[in-house]
């Protein structure tokens, strides 16, 4: 199958390839495939594992930044010309889940800049977001999720940013800093002031 072809799958489609229905395995696993790919320097086979098992929470971070789905999706498919032209190259240093985040966090950040919309959104933040994702059909929200939204809105960029990838990615400390070029520290501080945040608005809530 050529590997450009994952390219043109859309974001609810994420498991199915030519009728083959890749399942769910544990991170370590699927890593493990991966990387024996790379290394037998089967580029498409590699690149073919990363859309079936990354496919949704790579879209879904994208997404905390990208509010549009139709935008997001563009910046998906740009992320994987990227990790497909990075394959070749991987160094091993770091999960490959860590470096497809860090492709897909730069390529956000890189729409944002040449949008502008990192400063528009910023403006109004709170109304801008939450009206976004309960028009969203991707998005289905219940009363618990709908408080933690909008504790959520009501942080900061970067605290919002360390958060959504600890949270909802479930991200280690150390990957959170690879992936946004912080000090490890610092990604800890951001974080449980975050949480402080979020806590104390959902008690008043």
């Amino acid at each position: 199958m050529p590997c450009f072809q994952v390219f043109f799958y859309s974001s609810k489609t994420f498991s199915n390839f030519g009728g083959l229905i890749i399942k769910a395995s544990p991170l370590k696993v699927q890593e493990q495939q991966i990387v024996h790919c790379l290394r037998q320097n089967d580029i498409e086979g590699a690149l073919q594992l990363i859309v079936a098992y990354f496919h949704e929470p790579l879209y879904w971070a994208i997404r905390k930044w990208v509010l549009v789905h139709e935008d997001a999706d563009d910046v998906l498919q740009l992320s994987y010309v990227r990790i497909y032209k990075g394959l070749s190259s991987f160094a091993f240093k770091s999960a490959v889940k860590t470096w497809c985040y860090r492709i897909v966090y730069n390529e956000s950040m890189r729409f944002l800049e040449i949008n502008k919309k990192r400063t528009r959104i910023t403006q109004d933040y709170n109304a801008y977001r939450l009206d976004n994702l309960y028009a969203d059909p991707y998005f289905d929200a219940n009363a618990a999720d709908a408080s933690l939204q909008k504790a959520i809105a009501e942080l900061d960029n970067n605290q919002r940013e360390v958060f959504c990838m600890k949270y909802y990615d479930e991200l280690k400390f150390a990957e959170i800093a690879e992936i946004s070029n912080r000090n490890e520290n610092s990604v800890k501080t951001l974080f449980y002031k975050a949480k402080e945040i979020i806590s104390n608005q959902i008690v008043l809530s």
